[in-house]
């Protein structure tokens, strides 16, 4: 492999593949992977500084974006070597694994000689060709050739190289040739593996590996099911008979070896190395000794194993060997590697028993009362708890399968009555269960395969439901990533008790209606009216009996709730009916047949509409969930405030300008600015006379800067806010503009005033902002740039950009921020910050990064090391009128 493709392996995707004759071969876990393609890194810089007058100002770069990209990697496994005769064909397997960040198209080829370290051979070959072993069974899917592969990220497929040898190559004479892959996203990403067949006048055994099926459920408690049949076809085709040929294959982890299963050629062998047929099976090492295999003639080995119960999902890799002489001088030859796919079995089970993990329609092996149905009672208006308590029926997910795996849990809530409420939650009865991926059920989050995970379910009836007949609800488990395997469990709750609790305003009187949620007495609309001015308190008279079989308590609240601002408190009632002690949200406890007297003090927000509001007061039991409603009027007076914020100051230079925003809020309780003339104003400017120019502006699109469809013409302001409603706001931008010749430390007040008229039939007094503008000389802008940069010498390779630049996982960006006076006075203290963004890393580099231009580098950016993540500054004082300070860095995006 070359060093380019090593060098290119940027996330650590690369496997390394042991082959190992008889053996397992194991793809390591994932190192933390670079930033996925298409990732965005943004950055922004940031300046503070003090300006002539000594006011510390900051000020903000624009946005850079470094985009990452895609980048190739893979493997070519392994160099071979091999005999065979003169004008003989070799068969030689290689795997070509994907380990790049996405799919990949792969140029492959094989031609004569080692191009990979130049060494020489004795011959060449003829017919050369690659072909496609997808399946990895040692034959060539099909007699076409290929070119060309294209392998998805991880995926990985044997390529099986044939070629002739030359027929005029002498004994023990060397061919080599050379096996290569090009990646054709990039095509510097190369591979080869070099082969060599040695020339031999004996006989020549090749040996295929294939398997009877190629993917196994482990997790089938079938042993039969889990049957693979492995077949090791061997042939001569050497030019001599071979004697005493050798045959072994020791079997990886998680294969079992069927006793009596073996056969060659179709003739059942004894597993027994004491009857003489040449085969044994020894503690996990299958051995065949052939005594001759003739010139041009061929057999098959055949045995079975039976993958483990449970074995973790994965790939089985096994590689056979032959030995042409058994004890003599020729050496040992693999098989092509045979894989055996442990399939990911996501699949579950969800009961009431801790230990069985029984399923919809098996037996469970426990004891009563494990039988997947749950059954509890309620009193009316009280929730049933499912799955905890002393002695209760857990309510158990089994993961069954092989993987880890999280279980979505939904409800059929079909059975219950409209209204109902099922709610899940995880073992402790009190953290609800939550939707970990993203998908809209709640589950349980990632469950070890062989392991359980217990849910509580607590089921909330509508609070005037009870019943004599059975209802339930189902809960059905079912793997997120496989929706064909779901489970059940019933919860039944065999009956509801009834029970009832009365809401009235205690008088002799019973007003009936329709209002929704209301019993009892007084269930009409508006029971009691009460007039009050906004921000002030009225109170509504309120009783509550409890009329259920026990004491029972409730808490105090409005339903729906009010708008916002409005308060209720809720007090004991004194014998004139007034409120008594301090504030109470809860009733506390009224044995059954008793009521308790209470008074409800409600206080509409000072700004609160002019006109009638619902107050609908309800009482609802914490312990058995019983409610009941009243409906009361609050009807508010008109009340008109308007607000204008703020007096503002600031700096402009000669000729320049300076914007002002101040926020017309409406906190009364009536539109303003409804009508046309009703906000009009006025704009004055002490220096208009000496050339500064003001504008008043309505920032329509709340951007802070004032646009010319903004600029008010006329003396109403109504005219382009519109209509301002209750609590609402509007900006106001005033723009003042110095004249060229102003003086430093020149002032000008600009004063607006807003003259409301009578709307209603109430006036409100003008409003009044007063804008100080003092003429300065120093003023700072601040860019940001970024290059494409050389990560050993940290010069940048393009031009400085604000645009976008795009950069692979391991490659360096310079970042380039310059600070400018662009005033007529000094500036001192400027101080230009920025900071390595995420997915990268400081690269400090002599005399590059980090750097300072008419700057000097901050003692704590000094102190910064290479691969180092932070803060990155510089200072400069002062910064005179029409000069810059530049701050420059390498950043390097995380590999």
């Amino acid at each position: 492999m070359s060093n380019q493709t090593q060098r290119l392996r940027l996330t650590q995707l690369a496997a390394s593949i042991a082959f190992v004759a008889g053996g397992a071969a194991f793809v390591p876990a994932a190192h933390a992977a670079a930033p996925s393609a298409g990732t965005n890194i943004s950055n922004i810089a940031s300046a503070s500084y003090t300006d002539s007058n000594g006011s510390s100002k900051t000020v903000t770069s624009n946005v850079v974006t470094t985009t990452v990209l895609q980048v190739a990697s893979f493997t070519l496994i392994t160099d071979q070597t091999k005999t065979a005769n003169a004008n003989g064909q070799v068969s030689l397997s290689h795997t070509l694994t994907n380990t790049g960040n996405g799919s990949d198209t792969f140029n492959v080829g094989v031609v004569n000689n080692d191009t990979r370290d130049g060494t020489t051979d004795s011959y060449d070959f003829t017919g050369l060709n690659v072909y496609l072993d997808a399946n990895k069974d040692g034959v060539p899917d099909s007699q076409t050739p290929v070119t060309t592969v294209t392998l998805a990220a991880g995926e990985s497929v044997n390529l099986i190289v044939q070629a002739t040898t030359a027929n005029n190559a002498i004994v023990d004479a060397l061919g080599k040739l050379t096996v290569s892959a090009i990646s054709a996203f990039d095509t510097s990403v190369t591979a080869k593996n070099v082969d060599t067949v040695k020339i031999t006048n004996g006989a020549v055994i090749s040996l295929v590996k294939s398997a009877s099926v190629k993917n196994v459920d482990a997790t089938l408690a079938s042993a039969t099911a889990r049957e693979v049949e492995y077949s090791l076809a061997y042939q001569n085709t050497g030019n001599t008979t071979a004697t005493n040929v050798t045959i072994t294959d020791v079997l990886p982890a998680g294969l079992t070896y069927v006793a009596g299963s073996a056969t060659v050629n179709g003739t059942a062998l004894n597993d027994s190395t004491a009857d003489g047929d040449g085969y044994d099976y020894t503690t996990g090492t299958v051995k065949l000794v052939v005594p001759t295999v003739v010139a041009n003639s061929s057999g098959v080995l055949k045995f079975k194993v039976r993958v483990n119960q449970n074995t973790p999902a994965g790939t089985i890799t096994n590689i056979a060997e032959v030995d042409p002489d058994g004890p003599g001088t020729e050496g040992k030859t693999p098989s092509n590697p045979n894989d055996i796919t442990v399939l990911g079995v996501k699949k579950g089970t969800i009961n009431d028993s801790t230990t069985d993990a029984f399923a919809d329609g098996e037996t469970p092996t426990a004891t009563a009362p494990v039988d997947d149905v749950i059954t509890k009672s309620t009193t009316q208006g009280t929730p049933v708890i499912f799955g905890t308590g002393v002695g209760a029926e857990p309510i158990v997910v089994h993961n069954t399968g092989n993987v880890t795996e999280a279980f979505n849990i939904s409800i059929n809530k079909n059975s219950l009555p409209t209204g109902s409420i099922v709610e899940l939650f995880k073992a402790d009865g009190v953290t609800p269960l939550t939707d970990t991926n993203g998908d809209g059920v709640a589950d349980t989050g990632p469950v070890t395969s062989g392991a359980t995970y217990q849910v509580v379910a607590k089921v909330t009836l509508p609070s005037g439901y009870s019943t004599a007949t059975p209802i339930s609800t189902i809960l059905t488990s079912t793997p997120v990533t496989n929706s064909t395997a779901p489970d059940t469990i019933t919860l039944v709750i065999d009956k509801v008790t009834a029970s009832t609790v009365d809401l009235h305003n205690g008088d002799a009187t019973n007003s009936t209606g329709t209002v929704v949620g209301a019993s009892g007495k007084d269930t009409g609309q508006y029971i009691d009216t009460k007039s009050t001015k906004p921000g002030q308190a009225t109170n509504f008279p309120l009783t509550v009996d409890n009329k259920g079989a026990t004491g029972d308590n409730y808490n105090l609240s409005t339903s729906p709730t009010l708008p916002a601002g409005w308060t209720v408190q809720y007090y004991l009632a004194d014998g004139s009916g007034n409120p008594t002690g301090a504030p109470i949200t809860n009733t506390g406890n009224i044995p059954s047949g008793g009521s308790v007297q209470l008074v409800a003090v409600v206080t509409p927000p000072a700004n609160a509409p002019a006109g009638d509001q619902e107050v609908i007061f309800k009482v609802a039991s914490p312990a058995t969930g019983l409610t009941d409603v009243m409906s009361d009027r609050v009807t508010v007076e008109t009340n008109r405030v308007l607000s204008l914020q703020n007096d503002r100051t600031g700096q402009v230079a000669p000729g320049g300008t300076v914007v002002y925003k101040h926020t017309l809020t409406n906190n009364g309780n009536i539109v303003e600015g409804a009508t046309a003339g009703s906000l009009l104003y006025t704009l004055t400017n002490d220096q208009a006379a000496n050339g500064w120019v003001t504008s008043l502006f309505v920032d329509l699109n709340k951007d802070g800067i004032a646009d010319a469809n903004e600029l008010v013409t006329g003396n109403d302001l109504a005219a382009l806010t519109g209509s301002i409603a209750r609590g609402a706001s509007v900006n106001l931008l005033i723009k003042v503009q110095a004249p060229t010749n102003a003086t430093a430390g020149t002032p000008s007040a600009v004063v607006l005033t807003i003259k409301p008229t009578v709307v209603g039939g109430q006036a409100v007094a003008d409003l009044v902002n007063t804008d100080l503008t003092t003429v300065t000389s120093g003023q700072v802008r601040l860019v940001k740039e970024q290059s494409l940069a050389n990560c050993s010498t940290g010069v940048a390779t393009g031009s400085y950009t604000q645009n976008t630049v795009s950069a692979k996982p391991g490659e360096c960006v310079k970042y380039k921020i310059t600070a400018t006076n662009e005033g007529n006075a000094d500036v001192t203290n400027v101080v230009i910050s920025d900071a390595t963004p995420a997915y990268t890393t400081l690269k400090v580099i002599a005399s590059a990064s980090p750097v300072a231009t008419n700057a000097t580098l901050s003692t704590s950016t000094t102190a910064l090391t290479d691969g180092s993540t932070g803060t990155v500054s510089a200072e400069k004082t002062p910064l005179v009128p029409n000069t810059s300070a530049v701050l420059e860095f390498v950043i390097k995006v995380n590999n």
